[in-house]
């Protein structure tokens, strides 16, 4: 089984994901505009890269920085599978809190970094959209711990901060069915996306995503209470429709709206 799964994420181009599903297959030497950060899951994978080559099999990272001269792939009749994101220069500094970076080494293997990536681009290529949410947000959390493997410092988090997690926490809850973008979000904030993630996460507990669907449900809970049916609950509190308030209702207290409401009587 062969394929390629591609997906812009965010709300402006310049950020893409993808996971391929290769047999012994090569690119010929070619040049991105973007920043490359790859995950190789199977397959010895050669690479070469401004002149030099290197092998980077099943947990390797490698980073390309725009324009590097690079190809590669595995031997005829070898699986591969890896997944990728491709990263404007300038998306990419933003969502890490810098003026500009470069990456100072190109492969590294820590295997458990690697799987994580994996699995944040399997989130935000899935069809739940909270699920794709929180993998945007994972992945970009991850970025940062791949800058670190791969050679780029990072700058401190202001104290500053926390005023501006609070009023972020009012922002959502005065509308829970407005649902904003990563990129609204850290906007409305003035911060990275980065930040906003570890900032709120540290204050809160939780990140954005998961505070704004919690603050949810328990608005669903009280409407429940107050004899609203579930499928106009759903509507209110902008679910996608009255499955998606379901799947999210039972996750947090174990029974769906039908059987909670039944319950009260």
């Amino acid at each position: 089984m062969s394929g390629l799964r591609l997906l812009q994420l965010g709300d402006q181009p310049g950020f893409e994901v993808a996971s391929a599903t290769l047999g012994g297959h090569s690119f010929e030497r070619h040049s991105h505009d973007e920043f490359v950060i790859s995950a190789n899951l199977r397959g010895e994978e050669s690479v070469w890269l401004d002149g030099r080559t290197f092998d980077a099999g099943p947990g390797a990272i490698t980073s390309y920085n725009p324009g590097q001269i690079q190809g590669g792939g595995v031997a005829e009749g070898q699986p591969w599978q890896f997944v990728s994101l491709y990263i404007a220069p300038d998306q990419l500094a933003s969502m890490l809190g810098l003026q500009r970076l470069e990456f100072e080494r190109s492969s590294e293997r820590p295997p458990a970094l690697a799987g994580a990536m994996a699995d944040a681009v399997e989130r935000v290529l899935g069809d739940d959209a909270f699920v794709r949410q929180r993998g945007e947000e994972h992945l970009t959390l991850l970025l940062a711990e791949i800058a670190r493997v791969m050679g780029v410092r990072l700058p401190q988090e202001g104290a500053e901060s926390g005023g501006r997690i609070i009023e972020l926490q009012d922002w959502l809850a005065a509308d829970l069915a407005q649902q904003p973008s990563l990129d609204e979000m850290a906007a409305y904030a003035g911060l990275s996306k980065y930040h906003l993630l570890r900032s709120f996460q540290k204050q809160v507990g939780l990140s954005p995503r998961q505070w704004a669907m919690q603050l949810r449900t328990r608005r669903a809970q009280a409407l429940l209470r107050a004899g609203l049916a579930a499928t106009d609950v759903a509507h209110e509190l902008g679910f996608a429709d009255q499955s998606h308030l379901n799947r999210h209702f039972r996750a947090a207290y174990g029974v769906s709206p039908g059987s909670f409401q039944r319950a009260l009587r």
